[in-house]
């Protein structure tokens, strides 16, 4: 009878040791559990928070540009959408400007009209002035807006902040006083400021600035219309690469992407992107490839023409690698 009893409490206890490991097990996975969803739902809030600002910027540019606004009603948006991307007030733009005056102008593109503007404090700005005949300019105002303000690196342009405001659309940069690289490079006068130290450090730069939208930045950006005169050189001569309303954002896993609206510039377009709207980072290789050999030879691609031969310069360096391979490798 002792040892029945003794057989029994042995028993007892293991059933308590084995119903206290599997709720201690039980309770781990529970927390475990409880620890992954809220960690989940941090993620997804700072996913939504990030959306939401994307969203809220595209909806001030998206269908409301022809009506009125008051700079106050614009800064009632969400505090933390103005604080990563503030909106500039029009009449500092009007007066930096000089009231957009011919003087201050810099040039046009398909965008609209670029000025040199000026702020009280002294600081230099550039400002960009949506066309408000331009349907494209609407789109890369889109995409300006709601990309280039996520992004910071030494070699791209800086973006102050945007105004919308009295039919006004305005997107406000910092200043390049030395303009685009086409400015120097195809210019015989100015290319000899263009030494091949400043040159080599104008080429590692652009590709530092292209390395960071295709792998470094938190987006995986496509720019599709890299060339010399999308290249903008500060005071030191450090290139910083700017108009961003033709890029496209790539997520996830995503590797390539296809569309039947070509845009860019032909030239630097890859042949695959050109014929077959098919565009990945690869397409901003070849760009760069193309702008490469521009900075080296210092002759415009489009504008290099053999007078015997018709060939463009990509043409010419291609047949010229190709003779000088099937001569020297045995």
């Amino acid at each position: 009878m002792l040892d029945s009893g003794k057989k029994k409490t042995r028993e007892s206890r293991t059933w308590i040791a084995i119903g206290a490991t599997v709720s201690s097990i039980i309770v781990l996975v529970l927390f475990s559990f409880l620890l992954r969803c809220i960690k989940r739902r941090k993620e997804r809030v700072k996913e939504e928070k990030a959306n939401s600002q994307e969203t809220g910027l595209l909806h001030l540019a998206d269908g409301r540009l022809g009506n009125d606004y008051t700079y106050d009603a614009l800064r009632g948006q969400k505090q933390e959408e103005s604080q990563e991307f503030p909106l500039f007030p029009l009449h500092l733009a009007v007066e930096a400007t000089q009231h957009f005056s011919d003087e201050n102008k810099l040039g046009e593109g398909g965008f609209g009209a670029v000025y040199k503007g000026k702020l009280a404090d002294g600081k230099e700005i550039a400002v960009k002035r949506l066309s408000r005949t331009s349907g494209q300019g609407l789109q890369e105002f889109k995409n300006e807006v709601t990309l280039i303000a996520k992004l910071q690196h030494k070699n791209l342009v800086r973006l102050f902040g945007c105004c919308l405001e009295e039919n006004e659309s305005l997107l406000i940069y910092e200043y390049m006083p030395n303009k685009s690289l086409d400015v120097f490079l195809f210019d015989s006068t100015r290319s000899v400021q263009l030494d091949w130290k400043r040159r080599i450090s104008i080429i590692n730069g652009i590709a530092r600035g292209l390395l960071y939208l295709h792998e470094d930045s938190r987006l995986k950006i496509i720019h599709r219309d890299l060339k010399a005169s999308n290249v903008l050189l500060n005071h030191e001569m450090n290139p910083k690469i700017s108009d961003f309303g033709m890029a496209r954002i790539f997520g996830g896993n995503q590797s390539e992407a296809n569309t039947n609206r070509i845009v860019g510039t032909y030239g630097y377009m890859a042949p695959e992107y050109a014929m077959e709207g098919l565009f990945s980072v690869k397409s901003d290789v070849f760009s760069f490839g193309v702008l490469l050999l521009e900075i080296i030879s210092g002759k415009k691609n489009t504008g290099f023409y053999l007078s015997e031969l018709g060939q463009s310069l990509l043409s010419y360096v291609s047949d010229f690698l190709s003779f000088f391979l099937k001569n020297n490798i045995q």
